[in-house]
């Protein structure tokens, strides 16, 4: 029998109609959630209704909270596995938080939700919730990291982006692909993912800011936000990472005054590269200290290094270290 624990947090999945035909996202408990969920025998089911919310409205201290529920139950060896439901809006974001800190070389951790609603006609809802369970109960998914269970794939947290606003099959990891299946309650991987290094999540988490590179982006747009004072900064470059040339010397500047400063790429997949000398090029950018990460999203950029500001990590080479892909189980 494996006990696997439900940390509810909202979202479409737990959501009920309105008075106004429009659906109140996170008004279902975890309880209510579950009572038409048709489990497997060998599995019994712990729920614990940890935030009712919308998922545009969580943050980095629910984070903080959805992971320390999280490692209790490992402490304690109450979990066989853990699954959190949660909106699909910002999945992605605190999936990969809880990839940055969980250990899950002996629990799995898996993330769900849906796209519709419970009472909508062809609801993923308990389909996703049902799977996502199955997955957190098979000992193969052990130490591949947060996993996210959806339209009966598995993804790695590090890679799964939300790619439709309303279908179905809403999640991908552009470029690579799901991880494997959830088939019946059978578990059937493909690919292992690459993973991070694990971090510290003790501290709370310094604000950091994205601030996008497009054609015509305006300099006093980036400079507005360095005056705002944020702890860190994510540059979500163009193509292999670049920036606006006239953005360079307020980029300078703040690296020069202690800023750290990330660049990545805003394309869906692909590395950040030197592969060019121009002005606002990744090369002027890395020669001015700013530092490239490679594969990773703007958004779990930014929560990578407000978890490693937080750990006091400022050093440019322990920041390089702490974004470095690996391919070992941890």
């Amino acid at each position: 029998m494996k006990t696997i624990h439900l940390l509810s947090t909202g979202g479409t999945i737990a959501s009920a109609p309105g008075k106004d035909g429009r659906d109140v996202s996170g008004a279902l408990p975890g309880e209510a959630l579950v009572q038409a969920l048709a489990l497997d025998g060998g599995i019994r089911l712990e729920v614990h209704s940890v935030l009712q919310k919308p998922s545009n409205a969580v943050d980095a201290g629910d984070w903080i909270l959805i992971a320390r529920e999280c490692a209790a139950l490992m402490a304690a060896g109450k979990a066989d596995g853990i699954v959190v439901t949660h909106g699909t809006d910002t999945l992605e974001d605190t999936a990969y938080y809880l990839e940055c800190v969980l250990d899950t070389s002996r629990v799995p951790v898996v993330v769900t939700g849906a796209q519709r609603v419970p009472h909508a006609l062809g609801s993923d809802a308990y389909i996703n919730l049902r799977r996502a369970i199955e997955a957190a109960a098979a000992d193969a998914c052990r130490g591949l990291g947060v996993l996210v269970a959806f339209n009966e794939s598995l993804y790695g947290a590090g890679f799964v982006r939300k790619v439709s606003s309303f279908r179905l099959d809403g999640f991908d990891a552009p470029g690579l692909g799901c991880l494997g299946f959830i088939d019946n309650g059978r578990v059937a991987l493909l690919q292992h993912p690459a993973r991070q290094p694990r971090l510290s999540h003790e501290a709370a988490l310094p604000r950091v800011d994205i601030v996008p590179a497009y054609g015509g982006a305006s300099r006093e747009m980036l400079a507005a936000v360095l005056a705002s004072a944020p702890a860190g900064l994510v540059v979500d470059g163009v193509g292999r990472g670049h920036v606006p040339p006239d953005w360079m010397p307020v980029l300078r500047e703040a690296i020069a005054d202690g800023l750290v400063v990330l660049v990545c790429s805003s394309t869906l997949h692909g590395a950040t590269h030197q592969s060019y000398q121009f002005a606002g090029s990744l090369h002027e950018l890395e020669q001015a200290g700013a530092i490239a990460v490679a594969h990773l999203s703007a958004r779990k950029a930014r929560i990578r290094l407000a978890v490693a500001l937080a750990a006091g990590m400022r050093e440019p080479e322990a920041l390089r270290q702490a974004f470095i892909w690996q391919r070992e189980r941890c």
